[in-house]
């Protein structure tokens, strides 16, 4: 692939990207006041430290988020006087937090569908699915906090399923690398 066309594609991931981050916002804002009530800059820290600096909100991509959210009833604020500046308190309202935990379901569901969409693209089908890649894989995949708590036949099944997935993910890996072994001998010969 040549320079200009890995540009034109770094391009395009990027805007696919903004656009991916866009339709979050008003989640990780959400998520954000659910922790504790806070003024816009605060804000915009917060999701940017809780998201190791994936999201970095501006304040002119936060602010219209903050309004909208306002006008659903899904955050509130109150003015407070900063020395001689007015600024805003946001908090989550309770129709706020029920919409959050509604969208965290949601989100919940589009993750397992994108884990199944890839597992089908890597030949891995006939396996009942996990609820995300978190109860796949765990941070750690064999110790892990998702195990914390669990009696030891649940954590066997997990661990089984784990090695299981691991272990056709592998197999799959290993007919690749011999189908290019093969593709590489044929070119040699001819």
């Amino acid at each position: 692939m040549s320079k200009k066309n890995s540009e034109k594609i770094d391009v395009i991931a990027d805007a696919i990207e903004q656009s991916m981050k866009k339709g979050h916002i008003s989640t990780l804002i959400l998520l954000a006041l659910e922790k504790e009530p806070s003024h816009g800059y605060s804000l915009m820290q917060t999701i940017t430290d809780d998201t190791y600096g994936v999201w970095n909100p501006t304040a002119s991509s936060l602010y219209p988020h903050l309004s909208s959210l306002t006008e659903k009833g899904l955050i509130q604020f109150k003015t407070e006087m900063e020395g001689k500046r007015e600024k805003k308190v946001y908090e989550i309202t309770e129709k706020g937090r029920k919409t959050l935990k509604k969208l965290l379901e949601r989100q919940q569901n589009m993750r397992k569908s994108l884990l199944s969409m890839i597992m089908s693209t890597i030949g891995l089908t006939n396996l009942s699915l996990p609820n995300d890649f978190e109860d796949l894989f765990g941070p750690d995949i064999i110790d892990d906090a998702s195990l914390i708590g669990k009696s030891n036949d649940e954590k066997l099944k997990i661990l089984i399923k784990r090695k299981l997935v691991l272990s056709k993910i592998v197999s799959k890996l290993e007919n690749f690398v011999n189908e290019i072994d093969q593709r590489i001998k044929s070119l040699k010969l001819s």
